[in-house]
């Protein structure tokens, strides 16, 4: 009977866990551990220096625009100012003559004429635009009523413009005065 008792203790220690199994099976799950851990810091590490990688570009993306803007203000201030210089070498000679004892107003006119003709000249390089809107309908977006004044013809009709308005290509410099037409009573 003793073989039998043998046979059980045997077939026993088998179904059981064996000890060390269970210490492997302990290791195993603390190196999984320190696997998940070690993932989960690289990871974090990769996500932060990636981050820190953004931020710096956002930086650098922010200085060039700043930078940029500036160039710009300062191409189209430089821009106007060549073509205003043309007016004042235009207005500095305008004085130097008359001063002239022997000027004639027809000379004055003349130079007038192509002060105006320069000027002219200066707003269509810089895409400035003439609001005249003489006999027109009157448009709020780009008329100021000055006054109103009892006609024949239809209502909110431009009848005179007391000072011409100015637009840089679709915004409004300066509304155009004008005197506005209402109907007779």
């Amino acid at each position: 009977m003793k073989k039998d008792e043998n046979k059980d203790v045997s077939i026993k220690e088998q179904d059981l866990p064996v000890e060390d199994e269970v210490l492997e099976n302990d290791k195993n799950d603390k190196n999984e551990e320190k696997d998940e851990k070690t993932l989960l810091t690289e990871e974090i590490a990769s996500l932060n220096d990636l981050l820190l990688r953004s931020k710096a570009e956002l930086d650098n993306f922010q200085k060039r625009t700043v930078k940029q803007i500036q160039q710009a203000q300062l191409y189209s201030t430089e821009k106007l100012s060549a073509e205003l210089m043309v007016i004042m070498d235009s207005l500095e000679a305008a004085e130097k003559l008359s001063t002239d004892p022997n000027l004639k107003l027809d000379d004055l006119v003349e130079g007038n004429n192509l002060l105006l003709k320069t000027t002219k000249e200066v707003f269509d390089k810089l895409d400035i635009e003439e609001i005249n809107p003489l006999n027109e309908n009157f448009d709020p977006e780009y008329h100021q009523a000055m006054a109103t004044k009892e006609s024949e013809i239809s209502e909110n009709i431009v009848l005179e413009v007391m000072q011409k308005g100015y637009k840089l290509k679709s915004k409004l410099l300066r509304p155009a005065l004008v005197i506005v037409s209402k109907k007779n009573q």
